[in-house]
């Protein structure tokens, strides 16, 4: 609204009837949230140094967005932006009800986007992409760094391609597209076949790690070699550490290189806990609640989020809902950036 209108409004204002004001207090009592949700996305124009594009400090205010937020123009680079650049936020109109959205999926009953979409009047389609965006911030949610006694494991979900559509234009145009390495999941059955046993190419393995001071990370890594296990534990594991984990030679390699202690622990066989304090238990926990997100079970509805990519997403989604939660702490996830949280599971 424009300065000279809001102006106006207020002039006129003390010649409202009772019932004109009643309206006006219950449009003001439903914007509520709209409010604290601008609020909190304001804050951060405070923390707001440099531009967020070329990194120049030469910044100038530029009036405000859709939304009210206060927007930045940059001298250097001559581009604008505001607090909700580079966040999920970014673009959207509508901020109190993205919030609902942030708060449903963190909820212990997630409703399913077209119920969420009804409730929120919005289309389904809209809450789907929004989840896609929230999923999308989530990505590397966890502990950066891990000390004292460290348990890493992997976990293997089936690899989705859902909306892919690469079975559909190998079927249309077979001379352009080639076949895709392997069968929908849903033909395994359909065509009465046999899934792939053991671990295969349809297969993505997740890092998982955690250590007893409450640090929890996934990592999709993109192949299975033992190089690559032995990169991203060097990744996150100091020379403090002592490593529990299975029988994987990438593990021992590993604590060899980094001369830090290695317990190998093993379910099937045993020994499953050493000196009553080396274990893997905290993180085989943590591989039970990716398999209840998985599969439905639980707290957790799995299909109420978005399935692509399905074992990334639930990993870290999984480790989010751990952390507390509730609509005033629900914004870490959309800034995109995660710092070291040390919260007791």
């Amino acid at each position: 609204m424009e300065v000279t209108i809001f102006e106006e409004f207020c002039a006129q204002a003390r010649g409202l009837t009772v019932g004109q004001i009643r309206q006006l207090d219950g449009i003001l009592k439903s914007m509520d949230a709209r409010i604290r949700v601008l609020t909190r996305s304001d804050a951060r124009c405070a923390s707001i140094k440099a531009c967020l594009h070329c990194g120049s400090d030469r910044l100038r205010r530029w009036g405000e967005t859709r939304t009210g937020l206060q927007r930045f123009r940059c001298l250097a680079c001559l581009r604008t932006f505001s607090s909700g650049t580079s966040t999920a936020m970014e673009r959207v109109r509508l901020p109190e009800a993205f919030q609902r959205v942030v708060a449903d999926m963190f909820s212990a009953v997630p409703q399913s986007c077209r119920r969420l979409a009804e409730a929120l009047g919005l289309d389904k389609m809209t809450v789907w992409r929004w989840r896609h965006r929230i999923i999308k911030a989530m990505v590397g949610v966890g502990v950066t760094e891990f000390r004292g006694i460290v348990e890493a494991d992997e976990k293997f979900f089936r690899e989705s391609r859902k909306g892919s559509r690469e079975w559909v234009n190998h079927m249309r145009n077979p001379a352009n597209f080639s076949q895709p390495p392997r069968l929908r999941w849903r033909d395994y059955h359909r065509l009465g076949m046999l899934m792939p046993a053991g671990l295969s190419q349809g297969q993505m393995p997740v890092l998982t790690i955690t250590d007893r001071a409450g640090g929890r990370r996934g990592d999709v890594l993109p192949n299975r070699a033992g190089q690559t296990l032995i990169y991203r534990l060097g990744c996150h594991l100091g020379q403090d550490s002592v490593l529990c984990s299975d029988g994987d030679s990438a593990y021992a390699a590993f604590a060899k290189a980094q001369a830090i202690p290695h317990y190998v622990l093993n379910a099937t066989t045993g020994p499953r806990v050493i000196a009553n304090a080396y274990h893997i238990q905290n993180v085989n926990n943590l591989h039970a609640r990716f398999e209840a997100l998985w599969s439905g079970s639980a707290d957790l509805q799995p299909r109420t989020s978005p399935p692509t990519p399905p074992g990334s997403s639930r990993a870290w989604l999984a480790i989010k809902k751990r952390q507390p939660t509730g609509l005033g702490s629900v914004s870490s996830p959309l800034s995109n950036t995660e710092g070291r949280h040390r919260q007791k599971w």
